[in-house]
């Protein structure tokens, strides 16, 4: 009875390290946004918060990152707690972060990411999210909120990379005071 125990361990270790892509690791650091430097949150603007979130960059007016529990009563994150709103409130010119991460030539790769949206503080409940990744540029919608709780929707996105280095950007360049574009959950995997 016990070999027949230990054969089945066995056999479920075999078929799991099969290299199946349910099983595929995520290739970016931190694809949840649960570790940084800032606490429960705060405005990623200044070039002292550019790295602030770990293994991401922000650039244009950099985004705001906070506990999404906390700062929208009724809301969850996608993943974890910690969440990045793209559509940064502190300036008008856009927001957005990335992340660079190792890619051998001419494999294929998939980006799946939670994207969400909430009619909080009087916005629209829609969004738009941009995403750049080797070369190729995709325009996302959020889910469209009917209320101030969010709502998210699971996105993916397959590409090929060009370079055995691969920079994913997010982006918003929408009105802040009118928009969210909330991200959370990013996963990068080879097909």
């Amino acid at each position: 009875m016990l070999n027949n125990k230990i054969a089945a361990l066995f056999t479920t270790f075999v078929l799991l390290g099969t290299g199946t892509n349910a099983l595929a690791a995520n290739l970016l650091v931190n694809g949840s946004f649960e570790q940084s430097t800032c606490g429960a949150g705060c405005i990623l603007d200044t070039p002292a918060k550019a790295n602030a979130i770990t293994g991401w960059t922000t650039f244009l007016s950099g985004a705001e990152y906070f506990n999404m529990p906390n700062a929208i009563g009724g809301s969850v994150a996608a993943d974890g707690v910690m969440i990045v709103d793209l559509a940064n409130y502190v300036y008008g010119n856009g927001g957005g972060i990335q992340q660079n991460f190792a890619t051998t030539v001419g494999a294929k790769y998939r980006v799946t990411f939670s994207a969400g949206n909430s009619r909080f503080a009087s916005r629209s409940g829609d969004g738009i999210i941009q995403m750049k990744v080797a070369g190729q540029t995709a325009t996302f919608n959020t889910p469209t909120a009917k209320g101030v709780a969010v709502e998210w929707a699971t996105l993916t996105y397959d590409f090929t990379a060009t370079t055995p280095q691969t920079t994913l950007a997010f982006s918003n360049e929408q009105n802040p005071y009118a928009n969210f574009a909330f991200i959370d959950d990013v996963i990068v995997e080879r097909l």
